[in-house]
């Protein structure tokens, strides 16, 4: 039963259905589902915890967390938010006794280690050094830490999808291409087959549970068992699953076996989303639910957006599904440009520093002549490199604008700040015989010391550090320097730098050196982050070192004194070892602050990374439209994200014609979802020579003249 009436929608929703809520982002979905959560609590006098919203990423939780965690909620216990993830974890603990025997493991009175994402690449890790060592993965010509990841995403995603081991990777054998290659290109597969039982051989072993293995025993064992699955069933009665185009298969399963033992639920789906298909959403999936709830409702107006930005996503929609199917757009009449002018500006510069010039000198006229919040314009671009991050960063900070980064993907190593940090954490423990080369020494002291400029850092550097002989790995007091390095130096900037000597030697001193994580949070607290320091004031680089101080103190709790008995037999080993592990490339676990950014900074990030976190801005800027990254997936040899899913079938080969597809599917909802996400303006910026070199001429540049023409491309504003 379709309902669309608003106040029959009202009235559907404060009861106990079961309901199918699908609609544009901005809507008012969650708004909606937070009305019927207080209402069952006012007025149904439902128990907090007798609810359960489960929503795809724990970053998508806030909207919830804020309204139901206040003063104002009712006595009683609070409502359960959580993930899929969070769920099995949860009942995998729970119900361990029940399961890890029947489940192989080893040892089943040991309790289980629970993995992140960080120790469990440490696991791995020795697995593919080994593999690399055999040259298993010259075919490939990846880096060690990017095959880690990839073998390990193919366990996540095998367990999501309810596949054995052996059955994903014969899934991937299918995306192989024909050619000279292949046979070299499917031996490296067959290597991450091998490794990938290795692994899961040593979870058992260790009783090591990482995310695939609790994902695989809560559903082949929690919901297998008639007494947990009864137990779990009953624990909670009313549900509320939103974002589920962003959930996994195996998410939408568990709601698919809840659903009779609920007395209510509310499914909630956002329109042409499904942007987490890397990691394993399943939106088409997600749709067919509403086959389970015996109300749709169709919520069809955005709230967030201008209705000149509401006729733009409709164009880009037309314009890609008119060329997807071969013919010639659709419903072009429903495009009015007298009515509102296409709500874009567009620039073309001949190199690329132009046109990150002109889009910092926009963001300045922006936030000094108009007026705007800077916490409302974002940056994005399809890669954010290291390049364009600090060219970015660096020309709005002359200009006295403040500007905020996240990369989750980005390895902890590749931050300056985070390599600082390292450097100093060496210099403080000579116990671990790693002496860092003077330009690490120097890069330090450039990001820890205020008003240190690389030049005067390399200096001292070269002067204070000794880096061989008896002294190796310390620093020199600074009044022992010749009087004209002092005067280069300045006095004020040598007060900083033995402040900065004398607490790394005091610490060297004491007799008993603290776990990492604790070292770290106390050269945070009590230099770095203190005035004419380099971290005071940098939002960025307190949430990196919060970042790292969570890493470490989480490596050091999954590796226990029964799993490090054989290989660290201290703490200062296991500090040692996750060093280590960072200097590899290991990429980072989520942590929830570092996707907290500040509210009135301007957001530059790469452009998945801005719709993950599901919120809007008045102004956005795209970079680099020319640039196929928008259109292209990632090179990744030994994982693909549509083969490994219940939706393909496991006999047919994966062919250009499928990529193509699929890209140009890709590409319509990442465009929808930025034009749905934009209030009022988007600043498209291209160069004709991209960043490295090339000309640039991609495929949404394409799609964006095609949506132009059909705007009238007299009202855009041409250089």
């Amino acid at each position: 039963m379709d309902r669309d009436a608003p106040l029959e929608r009202e009235s559907t929703l404060h009861s106990f259905a079961k309901v199918y809520l699908y609609g544009p982002f901005g809507a008012g979905k969650t708004t909606a589902a937070l009305e019927r959560i207080r209402w069952l609590l006012d007025q149904e006098r439902v128990r907090g915890d007798d609810i359960l919203v489960l929503v795809p990423q724990r970053t998508l939780a806030h909207p919830y967390e804020r309204a139901l965690r206040g003063p104002d909620m009712p006595p009683g216990p609070p409502v359960r938010i959580t993930t899929f993830a969070g769920l099995a974890r949860a009942a995998v603990a729970l119900y361990w006794p029940l399961l890890a025997e029947e489940a192989g493991f080893a040892d089943p009175h040991r309790e289980p280690i629970f993995l992140n994402l960080e120790t469990a690449q440490y696991h791995m890790g020795r697995f593919v050094q080994a593999a690399f060592e055999r040259g298993e993965f010259d075919a490939v010509r990846v880096q060690p830490g990017r095959v880690v990841s990839q073998v390990l995403d193919n366990l996540n995603k095998a367990a999501l999808h309810g596949f054995t081991i052996d059955q994903a990777y014969a899934r991937l054998e299918l995306a192989v291409p024909p050619g000279e290659r292949r046979m070299a290109r499917i031996r490296a597969l067959q290597a991450a087959r091998r490794i990938s039982h290795q692994f899961r051989a040593l979870c058992l072993e260790r009783s090591l549970v990482d995310f695939s293995l609790w994902i695989h025993l809560f559903n082949h064992h929690v919901l297998a068992n008639p007494w947990s699955r009864t137990h779990l069933f009953r624990s909670h009665r009313h549900l509320v699953m939103d974002n589920a185009e962003e959930d996994t298969y195996a998410a939408h399963e568990l709601v698919r076996q809840w659903m009779p033992y609920l007395a209510s639920a509310l499914v909630i789906v956002d329109q042409d989303a499904g942007y987490r298909v890397f990691l394993g959403a399943a939106p088409d999936h997600a749709r067919r639910l509403a086959e389970l709830c015996p109300v749709h409702i169709h919520m069809a107006e955005s709230r967030a957006v201008s209705p000149a930005m509401a006729r733009l996503a409709h164009l880009v929609d037309v314009a890609v599904q008119g060329s997807a199917s071969g013919g010639a757009p659709r419903d072009r009449e429903a495009w009015d440009p007298a009515d509102a002018p296409a709500p874009l500006v567009f620039r073309r510069t001949r190199f690329y520093p132009q046109m990150i010039d002109w889009v910092v000198d926009r963001i300045e006229q922006l936030v000094r002549a108009e007026g705007r919040d800077p916490g409302q314009i974002a940056v994005l671009a399809p890669f954010m490199s290291d390049a364009l991050r600090f060219s970015l960063q660096t020309r709005l900070a002359e200009r006295a604008i403040p500007s905020t980064t996240h990369r989750p993907s980005r390895p902890l190593n590749t931050e300056p700040a985070v390599r600082a940090m390292l450097t100093l954490a060496a210099l403080a423990h000579p116990s671990w015989q790693r002496i860092p080369p003077p330009s690490d020494v120097a890069l330090a002291l450039h990001v820890t010391i205020q008003a240190l400029d690389p030049v005067r850092a390399h200096l001292l550097a070269q002067t204070a550090y000794r880096a061989q002989g008896q002294e190796a790995g310390t620093l020199q007091a600074f009044d022992r320097l010749r009087p004209g390095v002092q005067q280069r130096i300045t006095y004020q900037v040598g007060e900083r730098y033995e402040h900065l000597r004398g607490w790394l030697a005091t610490y060297r001193a004491e007799p008993e050196p603290l776990p990492l994580d604790q070292f770290l949070a106390r050269l945070f607290g009590e230099v770095l982050s203190q005035p004419g320091f380099g971290f005071h004031q940098d939002g960025d680089a307190a949430r990196l070192a919060d970042r790292m101080v969570r890493s470490a103190r989480n490596f050091r709790w999954a590796v226990t004194p029964q799993v490090a008995a054989r290989e660290h037999p201290d703490p200062v080993r296991v500090g040692q070892a996750w060093v280590e592990l960072v200097q590899s490339g290991a990429i980072g676990a989520l942590y929830i602050p570092g996707w907290q950014e500040p509210a009135d900074a301007v957001f530059i990030a790469p452009a998945y990374t801005f719709l993950m976190r599901n919120r809007a801005v008045e102004i956005q800027f795209w970079l680099d439209i020319g640039a196929s990254g928008w259109w292209e997936r990632l090179y990744q040899p030994l994982t693909h994200p549509y083969v490994l899913s219940h939706d393909w079938p496991s006999d047919r080969p994966w062919t250009d014609l499928h990529e193509f597809r699929t890209r140009q599917e890709a590409m319509r909802r990442l465009v929808l979802g930025l034009v749905r996400r934009a209030r009022d303006r988007i600043y498209l910026a291209m160069s004709d020579y991209g960043e490295n070199g090339t000309e640039q001429r991609g495929p949404l540049l394409t799609l964006l003249n095609r949506v132009l023409v059909q705007a009238d491309r007299t009202s855009v504003p041409m250089p």
